[in-house]
């Protein structure tokens, strides 16, 4: 079974060091956009709806491709 990881950084956010971790990756996901809502309500309070699926989709775009390697093309 593969780890799944996504950092803040891998997904635009980069001023926060957070990095959720886990084998399935709808949890890691659930958890990592749950740091994104409790940490950064700033930042989704400026953002569109659309902003805000853009995002959700580039952590499941990000935890899809599951390397690790922080080179998801930022927004």
């Amino acid at each position: 079974m593969k780890v799944r990881m996504v950092k803040c950084s891998d997904v635009g956010i980069s001023d926060c060091g957070y990095m959720a971790m886990g084998y399935d990756m709808e949890e890691v996901e659930k958890t990592m956009f749950e740091h994104v809502e409790s940490e950064h309500r700033d930042l989704l309070a400026t953002m569109s709806h659309e902003e805000v699926h853009d995002l959700k989709h580039r952590i499941s775009a990000f935890l899809g491709r599951s390397c690790g390697c922080g080179h998801l093309p930022k927004p």
